[in-house]
Protein backbone atom coordinates (compact mmCIF):
# COMPACT_ATOMS: atom_id res chain seq x y z
CA UNK A 1 0.00 0.00 0.00
CA UNK A 2 2.88 2.19 1.05
CA UNK A 3 4.43 1.68 -2.48
CA UNK A 4 1.12 2.46 -4.29
CA UNK A 5 0.69 5.40 -2.64
CA UNK A 6 4.32 6.25 -3.34
CA UNK A 7 4.26 5.54 -6.85
CA UNK A 8 0.97 8.11 -7.09
CA UNK A 9 2.54 10.83 -5.68
CA UNK A 10 5.25 10.32 -7.94
CA UNK A 11 3.10 10.45 -11.26
CA UNK A 12 1.12 13.29 -9.46
CA UNK A 13 4.67 15.50 -9.20
CA UNK A 14 5.75 14.22 -12.48
CA UNK A 15 1.95 15.47 -13.73
CA UNK A 16 2.31 19.28 -12.07
CA UNK A 17 6.01 19.35 -12.25
CA UNK A 18 7.43 16.74 -14.99
CA UNK A 19 9.58 13.96 -15.05
CA UNK A 20 12.70 14.43 -12.37
CA UNK A 21 16.21 14.63 -14.09
CA UNK A 22 18.04 11.82 -14.65
CA UNK A 23 21.59 11.08 -15.59
CA UNK A 24 21.83 12.24 -19.15
CA UNK A 25 23.56 9.64 -21.86
CA UNK A 26 25.03 9.89 -25.18
CA UNK A 27 23.42 8.35 -28.19
CA UNK A 28 26.38 5.76 -28.69
CA UNK A 29 25.79 5.50 -25.10
CA UNK A 30 22.55 4.61 -25.46
CA UNK A 31 23.35 2.08 -28.68
CA UNK A 32 26.08 0.30 -26.55
CA UNK A 33 28.44 1.33 -28.69
CA UNK A 34 31.80 3.44 -28.15
CA UNK A 35 31.84 6.93 -29.74
CA UNK A 36 34.98 5.72 -32.09
CA UNK A 37 33.10 2.63 -33.63
CA UNK A 38 33.63 2.20 -36.75
CA UNK A 39 30.06 2.27 -37.88
CA UNK A 40 29.45 4.91 -36.30
CA UNK A 41 31.90 6.60 -37.42
CA UNK A 42 31.58 6.29 -41.08
CA UNK A 43 27.85 6.48 -40.42
CA UNK A 44 28.41 10.03 -39.26
CA UNK A 45 30.89 10.88 -42.67
CA UNK A 46 28.40 9.82 -44.63
CA UNK A 47 25.45 12.25 -42.66
CA UNK A 48 26.93 14.34 -40.29
CA UNK A 49 24.31 16.78 -40.55
CA UNK A 50 21.34 14.40 -40.07
CA UNK A 51 23.56 11.83 -37.15
CA UNK A 52 24.37 15.30 -35.31
CA UNK A 53 20.44 16.56 -35.69
CA UNK A 54 20.03 13.75 -34.10
CA UNK A 55 22.41 13.15 -31.13
CA UNK A 56 20.72 16.82 -30.16
CA UNK A 57 17.10 15.58 -30.35
CA UNK A 58 18.12 12.42 -28.54
CA UNK A 59 19.72 14.75 -25.76
CA UNK A 60 16.77 17.14 -25.88
CA UNK A 61 14.49 13.95 -25.30
CA UNK A 62 15.89 13.20 -21.94
CA UNK A 63 15.11 16.16 -20.45
CA UNK A 64 11.28 15.97 -21.99
CA UNK A 65 8.62 16.97 -19.62
CA UNK A 66 6.31 13.84 -19.58
CA UNK A 67 8.37 10.27 -19.22
CA UNK A 68 6.28 9.15 -21.51
CA UNK A 69 7.84 11.00 -24.33
CA UNK A 70 11.60 10.53 -22.80
CA UNK A 71 11.37 7.18 -23.73
CA UNK A 72 9.22 7.20 -26.62
CA UNK A 73 11.46 9.93 -28.71
CA UNK A 74 15.12 8.27 -27.40
CA UNK A 75 14.00 4.79 -28.51
CA UNK A 76 12.64 5.49 -32.14
CA UNK A 77 15.46 7.66 -32.79
CA UNK A 78 17.88 4.88 -31.31
CA UNK A 79 16.04 2.32 -33.73
CA UNK A 80 16.72 4.48 -36.62
CA UNK A 81 20.04 5.09 -35.94
CA UNK A 82 20.49 1.13 -35.08
CA UNK A 83 18.74 -0.02 -38.76
CA UNK A 84 21.14 2.63 -40.71
CA UNK A 85 24.07 0.98 -38.90
CA UNK A 86 23.21 -2.79 -39.82
CA UNK A 87 22.45 -0.92 -43.62
CA UNK A 88 26.38 0.43 -43.58
CA UNK A 89 27.95 -2.74 -42.13
CA UNK A 90 26.42 -4.90 -44.65
CA UNK A 91 28.34 -2.83 -47.49
CA UNK A 92 31.26 -2.52 -48.87
CA UNK A 93 33.26 0.59 -46.88
CA UNK A 94 33.20 2.50 -49.67
CA UNK A 95 29.64 2.77 -50.69
CA UNK A 96 27.84 5.59 -48.74
CA UNK A 97 24.23 5.76 -47.07
CA UNK A 98 21.25 4.98 -49.33
CA UNK A 99 18.52 7.81 -50.55
CA UNK A 100 16.19 5.74 -48.50
CA UNK A 101 18.43 5.72 -45.72
CA UNK A 102 19.06 9.12 -45.41
CA UNK A 103 15.51 10.02 -45.71
CA UNK A 104 14.48 7.52 -42.53
CA UNK A 105 17.03 9.30 -40.63
CA UNK A 106 15.40 12.82 -41.49
CA UNK A 107 12.02 11.63 -41.33
CA UNK A 108 12.68 10.48 -37.90
CA UNK A 109 14.70 13.21 -36.80
CA UNK A 110 11.46 15.92 -38.05
CA UNK A 111 9.18 13.53 -35.98
CA UNK A 112 11.08 13.63 -33.06
CA UNK A 113 11.30 17.26 -33.16
CA UNK A 114 7.70 17.75 -33.29
CA UNK A 115 6.78 15.46 -30.87
CA UNK A 116 9.67 17.43 -28.78
CA UNK A 117 7.89 20.78 -29.55
CA UNK A 118 4.56 19.34 -28.42
CA UNK A 119 5.63 18.17 -25.29
CA UNK A 120 7.55 21.88 -24.69
CA UNK A 121 3.73 23.36 -25.45
CA UNK A 122 2.12 20.51 -23.02
CA UNK A 123 4.98 21.84 -20.36
CA UNK A 124 4.48 25.76 -20.64
CA UNK A 125 0.32 24.77 -21.14
CA UNK A 126 0.58 22.86 -17.97
CA UNK A 127 2.80 25.74 -15.90
CA UNK A 128 0.45 28.19 -16.71
CA UNK A 129 -2.68 26.68 -15.33
CA UNK A 130 -1.25 25.93 -12.39
CA UNK A 131 -0.35 29.06 -11.83
CA UNK A 132 -3.52 29.87 -12.58
CA UNK A 133 -5.37 27.72 -10.30
CA UNK A 134 -3.23 29.06 -7.23
CA UNK A 135 -4.37 32.49 -8.05
CA UNK A 136 -7.94 31.31 -8.32
CA UNK A 137 -7.49 29.40 -5.06
CA UNK A 138 -6.19 32.54 -3.09
CA UNK A 139 -7.88 35.02 -4.82
CA UNK A 140 -10.87 33.65 -2.13
CA UNK A 141 -8.07 33.46 0.67
CA UNK A 142 -7.50 37.41 0.25
CA UNK A 143 -10.62 38.98 -0.17
CA UNK A 144 -11.78 37.12 3.05
CA UNK A 145 -8.19 38.46 4.50
CA UNK A 146 -8.76 42.12 2.94
CA UNK A 147 -12.70 42.09 4.32
CA UNK A 148 -10.97 41.24 7.99
CA UNK A 149 -8.65 43.76 7.95
CA UNK A 150 -11.34 46.23 7.06
CA UNK A 151 -12.87 45.63 9.35
CA UNK A 152 -10.18 45.07 12.13
CA UNK A 153 -8.21 47.88 11.28
CA UNK A 154 -10.88 50.97 12.13
CA UNK A 155 -11.23 49.95 16.05
CA UNK A 156 -7.68 50.26 16.20
CA UNK A 157 -8.30 54.36 15.63
CA UNK A 158 -11.48 54.14 17.84
CA UNK A 159 -13.32 53.93 15.18
CA UNK A 160 -16.25 51.42 12.84
CA UNK A 161 -16.97 51.22 9.44
CA UNK A 162 -20.87 52.69 8.96
CA UNK A 163 -23.28 50.67 6.56
CA UNK A 164 -21.61 52.72 3.60
CA UNK A 165 -18.46 52.37 4.05
CA UNK A 166 -19.19 48.20 4.44
CA UNK A 167 -20.78 48.36 1.27
CA UNK A 168 -17.47 50.27 -0.75
CA UNK A 169 -15.60 47.68 0.66
CA UNK A 170 -18.10 44.72 -0.56
CA UNK A 171 -17.95 46.34 -4.08
CA UNK A 172 -14.27 46.27 -3.95
CA UNK A 173 -14.33 42.50 -3.41
CA UNK A 174 -16.62 42.16 -5.86
CA UNK A 175 -14.68 44.28 -8.73
CA UNK A 176 -11.18 43.01 -7.57
CA UNK A 177 -12.91 39.18 -7.92
CA UNK A 178 -13.82 40.20 -11.09
CA UNK A 179 -10.64 41.00 -11.93
CA UNK A 180 -9.20 37.83 -11.39
CA UNK A 181 -12.07 35.77 -13.44
CA UNK A 182 -11.61 37.75 -16.12
CA UNK A 183 -7.17 37.44 -16.34
CA UNK A 184 -8.20 33.70 -16.23
CA UNK A 185 -10.67 33.61 -18.86
CA UNK A 186 -7.93 35.50 -20.84
CA UNK A 187 -5.53 33.50 -20.44
CA UNK A 188 -7.49 30.35 -21.00
CA UNK A 189 -8.72 31.63 -24.71
CA UNK A 190 -4.82 32.67 -25.99
CA UNK A 191 -3.81 29.27 -24.33
CA UNK A 192 -6.58 27.90 -26.82
CA UNK A 193 -5.33 29.46 -29.73
CA UNK A 194 -1.74 28.45 -28.76
CA UNK A 195 -2.98 24.68 -28.98
CA UNK A 196 -4.61 24.97 -32.40
CA UNK A 197 -1.08 26.47 -33.84
CA UNK A 198 0.42 23.09 -32.18
CA UNK A 199 -1.82 21.17 -33.95
CA UNK A 200 -0.74 22.70 -37.43
CA UNK A 201 2.60 21.39 -36.69
CA UNK A 202 2.90 18.48 -38.01
CA UNK A 203 1.84 19.28 -41.28
CA UNK A 204 4.59 22.16 -41.83
CA UNK A 205 7.05 21.37 -44.24
CA UNK A 206 9.49 23.55 -42.44
CA UNK A 207 10.82 21.84 -38.92
CA UNK A 208 11.35 24.02 -35.97
CA UNK A 209 14.02 23.77 -33.59
CA UNK A 210 14.96 21.46 -30.44
CA UNK A 211 12.95 23.70 -27.88
CA UNK A 212 14.34 25.07 -24.79
CA UNK A 213 14.26 22.81 -21.28
CA UNK A 214 10.11 22.36 -20.48
CA UNK A 215 10.73 21.71 -16.95
CA UNK A 216 12.25 25.22 -16.83
CA UNK A 217 9.66 26.35 -19.04
CA UNK A 218 6.61 24.70 -17.38
CA UNK A 219 8.48 26.63 -13.64
CA UNK A 220 8.38 30.14 -15.92
CA UNK A 221 4.84 29.71 -17.16
CA UNK A 222 3.48 29.12 -13.41
CA UNK A 223 4.95 32.46 -12.45
CA UNK A 224 3.89 33.75 -15.27
CA UNK A 225 0.31 32.69 -14.90
CA UNK A 226 0.12 33.28 -10.73
CA UNK A 227 1.73 37.39 -12.38
CA UNK A 228 -1.31 37.27 -14.72
CA UNK A 229 -4.12 36.81 -11.74
CA UNK A 230 -2.10 39.23 -10.25
CA UNK A 231 -2.10 41.99 -12.72
CA UNK A 232 -6.48 41.79 -13.29
CA UNK A 233 -6.45 41.90 -9.26
CA UNK A 234 -4.50 45.61 -9.71
CA UNK A 235 -6.05 46.47 -12.81
CA UNK A 236 -9.61 45.86 -11.48
CA UNK A 237 -8.92 47.36 -8.10
CA UNK A 238 -7.21 50.95 -10.05
CA UNK A 239 -10.47 50.80 -11.94
CA UNK A 240 -12.56 51.28 -8.84
CA UNK A 241 -10.41 53.21 -6.99
CA UNK A 242 -11.09 55.62 -10.21
CA UNK A 243 -14.67 55.41 -10.86
CA UNK A 244 -15.49 55.06 -6.99
CA UNK A 245 -13.53 58.56 -6.41
CA UNK A 246 -15.15 60.35 -9.62
CA UNK A 247 -11.81 60.68 -11.38
CA UNK A 248 -12.67 58.68 -13.79
CA UNK A 249 -16.22 59.30 -15.19
CA UNK A 250 -16.53 57.38 -18.36
CA UNK A 251 -17.99 54.70 -16.25
CA UNK A 252 -21.51 55.61 -13.77
CA UNK A 253 -21.72 53.31 -10.58
CA UNK A 254 -24.97 52.86 -10.16
CA UNK A 255 -26.96 54.73 -7.50
CA UNK A 256 -26.74 53.65 -3.89
CA UNK A 257 -30.31 52.21 -2.85
CA UNK A 258 -32.68 54.51 -0.80
CA UNK A 259 -32.86 53.38 2.77
CA UNK A 260 -30.64 50.53 2.51
CA UNK A 261 -28.50 51.69 6.05
CA UNK A 262 -31.82 52.54 7.52
CA UNK A 263 -34.18 50.79 9.75
CA UNK A 264 -36.89 50.25 7.26
CA UNK A 265 -36.61 47.03 5.13
CA UNK A 266 -35.24 47.03 1.85
CA UNK A 267 -37.64 47.59 -0.87
CA UNK A 268 -37.83 45.18 -4.52
CA UNK A 269 -36.77 48.26 -6.19
CA UNK A 270 -33.61 48.58 -3.54
CA UNK A 271 -33.03 44.78 -4.35
CA UNK A 272 -32.73 45.44 -7.64
CA UNK A 273 -30.61 48.47 -7.07
CA UNK A 274 -28.23 46.70 -4.99
CA UNK A 275 -28.13 43.74 -7.64
CA UNK A 276 -27.10 45.94 -10.41
CA UNK A 277 -24.52 47.26 -8.50
CA UNK A 278 -22.65 44.22 -7.64
CA UNK A 279 -22.98 43.01 -11.30
CA UNK A 280 -21.80 46.41 -12.03
CA UNK A 281 -18.65 46.56 -10.31
CA UNK A 282 -17.99 42.55 -11.37
CA UNK A 283 -18.45 43.50 -14.70
CA UNK A 284 -15.93 46.15 -14.98
CA UNK A 285 -13.01 44.09 -13.00
CA UNK A 286 -14.17 41.25 -15.34
CA UNK A 287 -13.13 43.33 -18.24
CA UNK A 288 -9.84 44.98 -16.56
CA UNK A 289 -8.68 41.34 -16.13
CA UNK A 290 -9.58 40.10 -19.59
CA UNK A 291 -8.86 43.30 -21.92
CA UNK A 292 -5.98 44.65 -20.29
CA UNK A 293 -5.50 47.25 -23.16
CA UNK A 294 -9.01 48.38 -21.79
CA UNK A 295 -7.78 49.12 -18.52
CA UNK A 296 -4.82 51.08 -19.37
CA UNK A 297 -7.14 52.70 -21.89
CA UNK A 298 -8.97 53.91 -18.81
CA UNK A 299 -6.35 54.05 -16.48
CA UNK A 300 -4.53 56.65 -18.97
CA UNK A 301 -7.87 58.43 -19.41
CA UNK A 302 -8.35 58.95 -15.37
CA UNK A 303 -4.82 59.70 -15.35
CA UNK A 304 -4.81 62.64 -18.20
CA UNK A 305 -8.33 63.89 -16.31
CA UNK A 306 -6.94 64.28 -12.92
CA UNK A 307 -3.49 65.76 -14.24
CA UNK A 308 -5.68 68.78 -16.03
CA UNK A 309 -7.77 69.00 -13.04
CA UNK A 310 -5.81 71.47 -11.24
CA UNK A 311 -4.89 73.67 -14.38
CA UNK A 312 -8.86 73.67 -15.31
CA UNK A 313 -9.91 74.73 -12.00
Amino acid sequence: MSAERARRARLMKEWFLGAGSAEPRTLAEALGLAEEAPDLQRLRRAEPHQLLRIERLHTAAQRAFEQRTRIDVCRSLEQVVRVSLREIAVGPAEQPVVAHGTDRLKDEANAAARRLETDAALAGGRGLNTGLAFGVLLSPAILLAALAIGRAVPPLFHSSLGCPEELSLMYALVCFAGGAMGAVFSVIVRLRDAYQLIQQGPGRDTTPDVPTDPVQLAQTMRQEGWYRVVVGWFLATSLFLLINGGILTLLTPPAVPDGLCGAVPLSLAGHQALIKAWFFWGSVGFLAGLNERWAYGLLRRGHERQAAGPRGG
